[in-house]
């Protein structure tokens, strides 16, 4: 089979094959950057997109500007539109270039697919460069789900980027562009032994494949079985998780019920709850330790693990919580202040709403409660709960709300965004999913139903 017949079963497979679609290919003027744009200007027409060509000038050597001009001449002879970005030179770090480039080269990419309304970007990684990254990933240790390398496609707002060239190995995409007489330059940073990822390329992989010549191909193999296994692996980590988490947003579940399970469960749960909850995150065996014996300790019933990116991991008596700080006040319900309409949905932030409703009819089997209210204390509003604010007892004494806060074991940092329902006279009528006030029978007043719960 030839390379182009294989890469265009491939691209069909993935679902690529769309002609009324827009694309950009990521073109650096490597050997495996124009071997894919020629391929891909190769596809049968029905199943070729409309292609503009990306190019990135990082200014990090002296043969970019050459490179630049080459490409917009080649782009001009096939009447191929092509967008350049620059890297500014004052914009380089210190330390730090490889991961500063890939950070603008992205960026780029992402403006590109927003003005030229493209469903993805295609890049050049290809068969090599998976099993190199499998192989660093696997020095460097971290998650089992991390040795599936990258996966053909990946979400990259507005659109994905997609790596067409993944199951092709260097030396045949060598062996298409000289056949084809494709032009390409040598990247000379290629051959500098001086990150982690060349010493890999050059010394380590070339070692192995002394050894056997097949071992991209056989590190590849391993990679598709793991994430096949791994696919079946956490649909049945899904079902038992369905069992012990309570609520999504933000993540919350019961102690109990993932301690009940052997250890070594409780491990991939965890990892597995993560992983879906915040996806790119750092999981070392280290913080997972942590996080089941902090679970586990009775002499601790509060207490928190720090991942990266603002990510936490709370224990709070029975039930334990893996959010994000920031977004998590950011969606809190303290940003709201309003009146309650009646008859109406209201939704509040974070998952919840509230309604309050004239008539019992209205709710059919939803939970509720019931006040008694006079007319002067309508309209009724939600707001942040003030230091001042008391909640009236059955006994007609009263209790502040944050001793009713510290009472219903309410983590420290989730105090603050509690609401308070008020009456327009000024009444605490509740500490919204906490407790209610007691009032006695009146004269003069209405029964209103009241739901506070998830959307």
């Amino acid at each position: 089979m030839t390379l182009e017949t294989a890469f265009q079963q491939n691209w069909r497979a993935n679902g690529w094959a769309n002609s009324q679609q827009r694309g950009l290919v990521a073109v650096s003027t490597g050997v495996d950057s124009m071997v894919l744009l020629q391929l891909i200007l190769q596809l049968p027409a029905s199943e070729r997109p409309a292609i503009t060509v990306v190019h990135v000038n990082h200014q990090l050597r002296q043969q970019s500007q050459t490179e630049a001009a080459f490409l917009r001449r080649w782009c001009a002879e096939h009447q191929l539109p092509l967008e350049v970005a620059v890297w500014p030179t004052a914009a380089h770090p210190d330390h730090g270039v490889e991961a500063a480039a890939r950070a603008f080269r992205y960026q780029f990419f992402q403006t590109q697919l927003q003005r030229q309304q493209a469903a993805w970007v295609a890049t050049a990684h290809q068969a090599d460069e998976q099993a190199e990254t499998i192989l660093l990933k696997l020095m460097r240790g971290g998650q089992l789900d991390q040795l599936t390398g990258m996966a053909p496609s990946r979400p990259l707002a507005p659109g994905q980027v997609i790596h067409p060239l993944l199951p092709f190995t260097k030396a045949q995409l060598i062996a298409y562009a000289r056949e084809r007489q494709i032009p390409w330059y040598e990247d000379a940073t290629n051959q500098a032994l001086v990150a982690s990822r060349n010493r890999v390329r050059h010394e380590i992989l070339p070692r192995l494949q002394q050894e056997n010549p097949q071992v991209v191909t056989h590190v590849n193999a391993y990679a598709q079985q793991l994430q096949a296994t791994l696919t079946v692996a956490n649909r049945a980590l899904d079902q038992q998780l369905a069992q012990i988490v309570t609520t999504a947003a933000p993540v919350t579940g019961e102690t109990a019920r993932l301690l009940a399970v052997p250890i070594a469960e409780q491990q991939l749960l965890l990892a597995r709850l993560i992983s879906r909850s915040a996806p790119g995150t750092s999981v070392s065996a280290e913080h997972l330790r942590e996080c089941l014996q902090l679970l586990a300790n009775p002499q601790r019933p509060t207490g928190t693990v720090a991942f990266g990116q603002d990510w936490v991991f709370i224990k709070t008596y029975d039930r334990f919580q893996f959010l994000q700080l920031k977004k998590f006040r950011e969606k809190s319900v303290e940003h709201f202040r309003f009146m309650v309409d009646l008859n109406q949905w209201r939704s509040v932030g974070n998952g919840w709403q509230i309604g309050c409703f004239t008539t019992e009819q209205q709710l059919a089997l939803t939970p509720h409660e019931t006040v008694a209210l006079t007319a002067d204390q309508l309209p009724l509003m939600v707001r942040p709960w003030q230091s001042g604010d008391r909640l009236r007892l059955a006994t007609g004494h009263h209790q502040l709300v944050r001793r009713a806060l510290i009472n219903a074991k309410v983590p420290q940092f989730d105090r603050k965004n509690q609401v308070v329902l008020v009456t327009a006279t000024g009444e605490v009528l509740a500490l919204l999913g906490v407790k209610w006030s007691v009032y006695p029978p009146r004269p003069h007043t209405k029964n209103y139903h009241i739901v506070w719960k998830h959307e």
